[in-house]
């Protein structure tokens, strides 16, 4: 990537952007805006995204960040994966951001909403609640058997921007599975959500940053191996 981001920073203060300042975009935000996109890794290579942005958008925010996407499991993942990594250039660069399941442009299984970040209101609390934003499971709630004692403090960094993915309604549907010092498995829901894909890219850029480069492979259908 062009620009170094401090990804694991980036995760913990990212939250979801409900309220917008009145933003019209300009060029050379839009130019900004897919420069985010562009410097995504694919996890399938063979997954054709085409992400496009869409002006009008929901909660007051200046655009819609989407891209037409099928519906197996596969592509739902890398959808959710290249799009939580835009996520987090787009918050490198000052943008607020939203997953918005509720916005479906033509042939996406949702969009995300951008903008400046406005002074939260009403709406953002009232959206808050109902995305149970305050009831985030805790890391040993999703460590299938636990976490070894002797773990090295990066399995759990990794492991904890995994967990402060976000996800619809904050379901946090996936486990981990520690293997070794050098390797975590995630498993998850697929269904009509990218969530895994989401989580699997927080997992994977905190790997990268600290350990100098990951790997993310496809063991089943809903289950990843992240090693550095």
């Amino acid at each position: 990537m062009e620009k170094e981001l401090n990804y694991i920073e980036l995760i913990r203060t990212r939250h979801s952007i409900r309220d917008y300042e009145q933003h019209t975009l300009t060029d050379a935000d839009r130019a900004q805006i897919m420069g985010a996109v562009a410097s995504a890794v694919p996890l399938d290579s063979g997954i054709h995204l085409d992400w496009k942005i869409a002006d009008a958008a929901p909660m007051g925010g200046s655009g819609l960040l989407y891209a037409g996407c099928g519906t197996s499991n596969e592509e739902l993942v890398e959808y959710g994966y290249r799009g939580e990594q835009s996520v987090l250039g787009l918050t490198a660069e000052g943008w607020g951001t939203c997953w918005y399941g509720m916005a479906h442009m033509p042939g996406s299984p949702c969009s995300i909403v951008f903008g400046k970040p406005g002074t939260p209101g009403v709406r953002s609390a009232m959206l808050g609640a109902l995305s149970r934003g305050h009831t985030r499971k805790s890391l040993e709630q999703l460590v299938t058997g636990g976490i070894p004692a002797d773990s090295s403090p990066l399995v759990r960094t990794v492991m904890e921007s995994a967990r402060l993915a976000p996800s619809a309604i904050n379901r946090q549907s996936w486990n981990f599975e520690v293997v070794s010092d050098t390797q975590i498995v995630i498993k998850g829901d697929t269904g009509r959500f990218p969530d895994l894909g989401i989580c699997l890219a927080n997992a994977m850029v905190t790997a990268r940053q600290l350990a100098g480069a990951a790997t993310v492979t496809r063991l089943d259908t809903g289950t990843y191996s992240i090693s550095w």
